[in-house]
């Protein structure tokens, strides 16, 4: 984990997202902070913890200094999310338990952010309805994604000027992807720099 942080710090990514749930959760935030002392660190529990657990860990997480933690609790443990939420030392993001338009006031008193994915919610116009419902409610709004190719994630860079967050690195997971898309030099999504309309994803 230290020697993979350091690969993605020195390729350029100040933003890291660390995939918790394990039983050796403290020795891996220790090894990623060591290797990444300036970096922004996001966690993902992925359903991982009940939730006094999830709250003990997020107040360990604290003093790495995380930004945020997502989907800290199991989808079905509404209750649960509730209960982290009101007791966490740090802002919680709604993943597997925001889906769908519907689930966003499900959310509301349950967490800070609300976590859409183009993959899961069925494309751009539900994810803006998400956003501006979202917003209603008083959430801040992160577009996550699937391991997927550039195709997907150049049409989920649209939206980015509605976002607080914006978690689009699924491409570079791949290792083969047949599509260009937006360029997003140093981080940062180029909506104009593209010369092709639409989405600007190409084959490749």
């Amino acid at each position: 984990m230290r020697e993979k942080t350091a690969t993605a710090v020195d390729a350029g990514h100040s933003i890291l997202k660390v995939k918790l749930g394990t039983e050796r959760d403290r020795e891996i935030m220790a090894a990623v902070r060591d290797a990444a002392s300036d970096a922004r660190i996001r966690v993902d529990a992925n359903e991982a913890w009940t939730p006094p657990e999830a709250v003990d860990m997020i107040e360990t997480l604290a003093a790495f200094d995380v930004e945020f933690v997502e989907q800290p609790v199991p989808v079905d443990s509404s209750d649960g999310l509730r209960y982290v939420h009101e007791r966490s030392a740090l802002p919680i993001a709604a993943d597997e338990s925001c889906v769908t338009l519907a689930d966003v006031p499900r959310i509301a008193d349950r967490a800070d952010i609300a976590n859409i994915k183009l993959m899961k919610c069925g494309g751009l116009r539900e994810a803006k309805r998400m956003i501006h419902a979202a917003r209603a409610h008083g959430l801040e709004v992160m577009l996550g994604c699937m391991i997927e190719s550039n195709a997907a994630i150049a049409a989920g860079c649209h939206l980015a000027p509605l976002l607080d967050y914006a978690d689009l690195d699924g491409s570079l997971l791949l290792a083969d992807d047949p599509y260009a898309g937006v360029p997003m030099a140093d981080g940062e999504v180029d909506l104009v720099g593209g010369d092709r309309p639409g989405t600007g994803a190409r084959e490749r």
